[in-house]
């Protein structure tokens, strides 16, 4: 390849650092910090004001790496069409990255879930679905990008909470699912980015050439 994408792959990549980045820092520290409250209560609020926290933040890299994932794929279409390989490493990388995602995306529902049937039940406990601006912030957001992030994550923590209201399970398989799927999360998002390096070694010229020559002997071959 002769054209630079620069933009393209810097979204990709830091995107898809963060995703897993944060993913795998809520399973490894913030889980783990908050268990040391032992009090059920406690720790349900602390993981999900916590991670509750992270989700907007999180969507912004997901939407990086999406954008990024999605021009990079288009402006690679005819190489991965022409360098055998290639596109059993794209194949593979969507079908992770489309894991990733729905795992994301469960793993709050189930702490939403946990967070209605524990924390709620708890006096003086409130929400975490949506973020708690200050009196400040709201008064004088007038109009303004304030007043959109709040309405946006209103909206995305109403849908959260009528999904986590029809699951129909309890505390102990809730939190049972929620140990896996978090975990999952940077699992998936990790092979994500061992397939994002072969992928760039598939773009070494000497990579390119073999993978052209075996498309050429596959075509020639099946043609025989």
């Amino acid at each position: 390849m002769t054209t630079r994408n620069t933009t393209l792959r810097a979204l990709h990549d830091v995107g898809l650092a963060g995703w897993f980045g944060g993913s795998l820092f809520g399973v490894t520290a913030l889980n783990t910090a908050a268990e040391e409250a032992q009090q059920q209560r406690t720790t349900a609020r602390i993981t999900s004001v916590g991670w509750a926290k992270w989700a907007p933040v999180n969507a912004v890299f997901l939407g990086a790496h999406l954008v990024g994932g999605a021009g990079l794929l288009a402006v690679n279409r005819k190489r991965a069409a022409a360098q055998k390989g290639v596109t059993g490493t794209t194949v593979a990388k969507l079908v992770l990255t489309g894991a990733a995602l729905g795992a994301t995306a469960y793993t709050r529902v189930l702490g939403k879930k946990i967070e209605d049937l524990v924390v709620h039940d708890s006096p003086g406990m409130s929400s975490s679905t949506t973020s708690q601006l200050g009196k400040e912030t709201t008064r004088g957001a007038q109009g303004g990008a304030a007043q959109a992030v709040q309405e946006a994550d209103k909206q995305a923590g109403q849908a959260v909470s009528a999904a986590a209201e029809a699951l129909p399970i309890g505390v102990a398989e809730a939190q049972r699912q929620l140990k896996y799927f978090q975990l999952a999360v940077p699992a998936l998002t990790g092979a994500v980015v061992v397939l994002a390096s072969q992928a760039g070694e598939q773009q070494r010229p000497g990579d390119q050439l073999r993978g052209a020559v075996r498309r050429v002997g596959d075509v020639l071959g099946g043609n025989s």
